[in-house]
């Protein structure tokens, strides 16, 4: 019965989110044609070059938000509202519904993040393309690899991994917010909100100090400049594996709530 709430809802959710993630696809194609062109190399073709920076910035942050949004409130109306009288008729359990909202929601997610990043790469590199020389090129590698401990190849893995971890704990936030949220006996929908944005607020304190106070503490207990360099670079080489088993130990916490409300007892809006 999974596999067919899972089609149900691959259907339902490609209608919207699969031409946005092909939109994302035919401005990095078309963006990668114009840089690979002189077309911007005047100063009117700056200006033009500026504004359409300023346009795709804007269109990808606005995909990104209306994917998750969408995402939310379709866990939300599927479930909680009159739309869940149905849904909570159908012969499956609550845990088969919500991992059909889970797995179908990452996927789309966990694209729509891969997308971005992977058009923001390819138009950094389609700008640079033309006005890159080999020594330029070998230069970069090395100051990469003094900077970050890592080359290039092995900061794009562990960069995979951190979204693929990072997307599934996003999700999962939201739904866990919502399940909170109807514990409520009134404004239910607001509640959600508020948890959403107190469990991101907790979550952002704490991963900041946590990443930012052993930097802190070595910089000012020692005044060798070398000393500290090396600190930042080591400091940086392990912020990916920090994040990816901080967000993973996040995203097993939300998806244990999420289990543990979702057999709850649900009061339908």
């Amino acid at each position: 019965m999974l596999k067919k709430l899972l089609k149900y809802e691959w259907k339902d959710t490609k209608k919207l989110l699969l031409p946005m993630n092909l939109v994302i696809i035919l401005i990095t194609i078309v963006g990668c044609i114009l840089l690979s062109t002189r077309i911007f190399d005047t100063s009117t073709g700056f200006v033009l070059a500026t504004l359409l920076l300023v346009l795709y910035l804007l269109s990808i942050i606005a995909f990104s938000f209306i994917t998750l949004i969408y995402i939310y409130v379709r866990f939300y109306k599927n479930l909680f509202t009159a739309e869940g009288y149905l849904m909570h008729t159908l012969p499956v359990t609550r845990t088969q519904l919500f991992h059909s909202k889970l797995i179908v929601g990452y996927f789309w997610f966990f694209l729509n993040s891969l997308l971005t990043a992977l058009s923001t790469g390819a138009l950094g590199a389609a700008a640079g393309f033309h006005t890159a020389t080999t020594e330029m090129v070998d230069e970069v590698n090395i100051s990469f690899a003094e900077l970050f401990g890592c080359s290039p190849v092995v900061f794009l893995c562990w960069g995979l991994v951190t979204l693929i971890v990072c997307s599934l704990s996003s999700v999962l936030m939201g739904y866990v917010s919502i399940l909170l949220g109807q514990r409520m006996e009134k404004n239910k929908l607001a509640a959600a909100v508020g948890f959403y944005f107190g469990i991101y607020m907790v979550i952002q304190i704490v991963s900041s100090i946590a990443m930012m106070l052993p930097i802190i503490i070595e910089i000012m207990s020692d005044t060798n400049e070398e000393a500290a360099l090396n600190f930042m670079t080591d400091s940086l080489s392990l912020i990916f594996p920090s994040m990816c088993i901080f967000y993973l130990v996040l995203s097993i916490v939300f998806y244990s709530l999420c289990r543990a409300l979702i057999n709850r007892k649900v009061n339908l809006d």
